[in-house]
């Protein structure tokens, strides 16, 4: 493993370590918008090294409207806008306020359009987006555009480490008194 290599495999394990271990080794995944917000910001992290320049130049959104049409597949290029929006609603206020959640395991597809709105189901969502960082790995990993990208966007990278006496990420402790009466 050469040092391209190895930075990607630190990189890698860490955004997995803070953001799909605690979704399937937590109560997050009871949260559809809990679950959703840390597949959007893996999502955020790792479309950076998935696009070409001129994408990358072109900021956060295109990076991740990239990743959902060439990375996680056809269906998610579809409604790329819909997730996108959806992304800033989550991110930037907490707030769903247009897009019908779910977590049903009976459920067959991750994204609907329905007569009364979009519709997405996290667990398969959570399921497509583990696939596409396995294909993301072989293309790093085959020494293409990928692995290109790697070597001059996480050159620079430092990644901090959570406190080694705990074994999954954590919140920050808050202050002690409650803000809300």
């Amino acid at each position: 493993m050469d040092a391209t290599e190895k930075k990607f495999a630190d990189f890698l394990d860490l955004l997995i370590k803070r953001t799909i271990y605690p979704i399937h080794n937590s109560d997050i995944k009871e949260s559809c918008t809990a679950t959703l917000l840390l597949i959007f910001a893996a999502i955020d992290a790792i479309s950076k090294i998935t696009c070409n320049d001129t994408v990358y130049a072109q900021g956060s959104k295109a990076r991740f409207k990239h990743y959902l049409s060439n990375d996680m597949g056809a269906g998610y290029g579809v409604f790329q806008t819909q997730i996108y929006a959806l992304r800033c609603d989550i991110v930037h206020t907490g707030i769903n306020t247009k897009v019908t959640l779910s977590k049903n395991t009976n459920d067959t597809m991750p994204l609907e359009q329905k007569a009364d709105g979009f519709w997405i189901n996290t667990l398969l969502f959570l399921a497509d987006f583990e696939k596409s960082i396995i294909e993301v790995k072989k293309k790093v990993y085959s020494r293409g555009d990928y692995y290109n990208n790697v070597q001059n966007r996480l050159s620079e990278l430092v990644m901090i480490e959570l406190d080694e006496t705990h074994e999954q990420p954590e919140p920050s402790p808050g202050p002690q008194d409650n803000i809300f009466p």
